[in-house]
């Protein structure tokens, strides 16, 4: 398993745990000052949001099924209460179960997402820096979601549609003709059936990176920006197009990209990342998208410097030091959050 991943789902584990506890809290009524801190503690990771109404969603599921909110009680109260205790549950109150609160989170969670796929409910997924998540739809696609990134999953009978608010994620698009797979990023959509692809979202616009198989690009009714290659340009494995967000005279250009680049391209979510040849500024870039710890490039002749090999995704500081080594580069530490390159003297 991927060790990013493992810490990554642990970590999304106590989060849930966290908003279940924090909701029970609620539903007994805040001590003073409470209030405020279940409101810092949603304010603090956009995971935290997302968990909480993920949790609501589930409890206000289980209270429309009679059958499984008996159930769900029933196995609450085997495995938490003490003798001679009885917890009622008329109207779908949340109780305040703490030693069962995992267990019946998981129930709960996955009542939730396979009523919300079959209905088309919305799910929202969001990571903070230096967070990645994995997630398994219900049709056998995958997202790997980048750090600091959003998006919403939609799941219907007749298609199936991703938003991707910010940042960037990769798609592996599980095999379905009745349902195509459709993304659509700051005015731009992508469609596929079986694929795989890349889209990130940032400041100058959308780039969409196809690895696997081909997909449409097509803009949104009314978006007026750059133009595309064709009214509906394809993308085929090994190509790529950045549409920028600003309107120009000049359609985006679809590229073809190596296939070292590809592969570099391709594996931010992997716990390595391996470079062929790229220059300093490319593999800062995808440093910066994985890592708190963010580094900075004093001038561009040192971000046009060549560099390849296989790094550890989530070792700043090592890379650094092997940056270091040769004596070209030398690292400046400004307080916890930033390292500064430049050219040695």
């Amino acid at each position: 398993m991927n060790p990013l991943h493992r810490d990554s789902a642990s970590s999304n584990d106590a989060i849930e745990t966290a908003a279940a506890e924090w909701l029970c809290e609620r539903e007994e009524g805040f001590a003073a000052g409470r209030a405020e801190a279940f409101a810092a503690w949603r304010a603090a990771d956009p995971r935290h949001e997302v968990a909480v109404e993920r949790t609501e969603r589930a409890m206000e599921l289980i209270a429309e099924m009679p059958a499984v909110r008996t159930e769900l009680t029933a196995r609450i109260e085997a495995a938490t209460r003490p003798p001679g205790r009885v917890v009622r549950w008329a109207a779908f109150r949340p109780p305040a179960w703490a030693a069962g609160l995992a267990a019946a989170l998981v129930l709960a969670g996955a009542l939730w997402w396979l009523q919300a796929s079959r209905a088309g409910v919305a799910q929202r997924f969001a990571t903070a820096a230096a967070h990645q998540e994995q997630i398994a739809l219900n049709d056998g696609s995958v997202v790997n979601l980048n750090a600091s990134s959003e998006v919403s999953v939609r799941l219907t009978a007749n298609e199936r549609r991703v938003t991707l608010a910010n940042g960037e994620a990769h798609f592996a698009v599980a095999h379905d003709m009745a349902r195509p797979f459709v993304v659509t990023a700051a005015g731009v959509s992508v469609r596929a059936v079986g694929t795989a692809f890349n889209v990130r979202v940032g400041d100058a616009g959308i780039e969409v990176l196809v690895t696997e198989g081909k997909v449409e690009v097509t803009r949104d009714a009314g978006a007026a920006a750059t133009p595309l290659p064709a009214e509906r340009p394809q993308l085929v494995a090994g190509e790529r197009v950045a549409i920028p967000r600003a309107a120009a005279v000049a359609p985006a250009k679809i590229e073809r990209v190596s296939a070292e680049m590809l592969r570099a391209s391709s594996q931010w979510h992997s716990a390595v990342i391996t470079f062929y040849d790229l220059p300093l500024r490319t593999v800062v870039g995808q440093f910066n998208r994985r890592n708190a710890l963010q580094l900075v490039l004093a001038d561009a002749e040192l971000g046009a410097r060549k560099i390849g090999g296989t790094f550890a995704a989530d070792q700043v500081e090592a890379f650094v030091r092997l940056l270091e080594q040769d004596g070209d580069v030398v690292a400046e530490r400004r307080g916890a959050g930033e390292i500064v390159l430049r050219r040695a003297p």
